[in-house]
């Protein structure tokens, strides 16, 4: 596949596995890029500068194809150090998400990086592609994790951001198969970034019983919290979040909801399965799969699966009769 996605990041497959928090390590980013896609290392999975260079390290001994970091801009922790650890070591490719890119914008184009900023309205989109952002992430409803506040389904988000921005757009939120990325391409979408089909994967470090949840939920099975704290976010269907729903509904503030929705009870929760604390980002695409395969074996079932939907369609095209349907 040929789009200006995989001209700008040098792969082969117009597929990026989403900043996971906790989640994007080495082993998950390197086992997408050496399929063909762009795997990308989380940042704020570590604590220290020291941790995120061993695990870029690791990661380029894992695999020689183009592997990128995700930085998430929050509040309550500066990504600084972070972003001079990636520039000194030579990373190439960095996406940002969260709050405003700005600060480090001249950092990013000072070493030739190639920047892709995360957006869930074609608004932020636009601001970023002001600020000189080589590509942008639209975010639809569907999308595990921070959506946005617009609740803008997918299909409407990019064939909007797709005609009135001039940067490349990525889609991402239910794209999890062959049928999804097909979907975005024709969307006007020049690639896909997909999170909940990679957290399924046997690269992850999720604990085991979770893995187990998120197999047996279906599509009903998330909810959208934090509304009242003007960031929404969509969570896997558990007592947790129910809690953090009727605490949002007496007025709760974030300090009342910190011991849930915070980064230790979502660490906690993830990495030793302790359901009685955290709450887990996912997208509503969860209730299309049910199994734990490699990541590699992902992408490449992706990507198989698109050939047939799109030799599916020149036949639809041609007016010939379908010998066979997608899977």
């Amino acid at each position: 596949m040929r789009t200006r996605i995989t001209e700008l990041l040098g792969i082969r497959y117009p597929i990026i596995q989403g900043g996971l928090q906790g989640l994007g390590r080495a082993e998950l980013a390197a086992a997408v890029s050496a399929a063909g896609g762009l795997g990308l290392i989380t940042a704020g999975c570590f604590e220290t500068r020291s941790e995120l260079e061993a695990e870029i390290a690791r990661a380029r001994v894992l695999t020689d194809q183009p592997v990128g970091v995700n930085i998430s801009i929050g509040s309550r922790r500066t990504m600084s150090e972070f972003v001079d650890c990636i520039c000194e070591l030579g990373v190439r490719i960095v996406f940002t998400s969260g709050n405003n890119p700005e600060p480090f914008v001249e950092r990013f184009k000072r070493h030739g990086m190639i920047w892709v900023h995360v957006a869930p309205a074609v608004r932020f989109a636009q601001k970023a592609q002001q600020l000189g952002a080589d590509g942008v992430v639209l975010v639809g409803f569907e999308a595990g994790g921070h959506p946005g506040m617009d609740d803008v389904a997918l299909s409407v988000l990019v064939r909007k951001g797709s005609t009135e921005l001039e940067i490349p757009v990525i889609a991402a939120g239910g794209i999890s198969d062959g049928r999804s990325l097909v979907a975005a391409l024709a969307w006007g979408a020049e690639g896909v970034q997909i999170g909940t089909r990679f957290v399924l994967t046997r690269e992850t470090v999720l604990h085991p019983g979770i893995k187990q949840a998120l197999q047996q939920a279906s599509e009903h099975d998330t909810v959208m919290i934090e509304r009242t704290l003007r960031k929404a976010r969509r969570v896997l269907r558990t007592p947790q979040a129910e809690a953090v729903l009727e605490l949002e509904r007496q007025g709760a503030s974030f300090e009342q909801l910190r011991h849930i929705v915070g980064g230790d009870a979502y660490l906690d929760t993830i990495l030793h399965g302790h359901t009685d604390r955290g709450v887990l980002s996912t997208g509503q695409c969860i209730g299309l799969f049910d199994d734990v395969p490699p990541a590699g074996e992902v992408l490449r079932s992706i990507v198989e699966e698109s050939a047939v939907v799109m030799q599916r369609l020149h036949r639809l095209v041609d007016d010939a009769p379908l010998s066979a349907s997608p899977r």
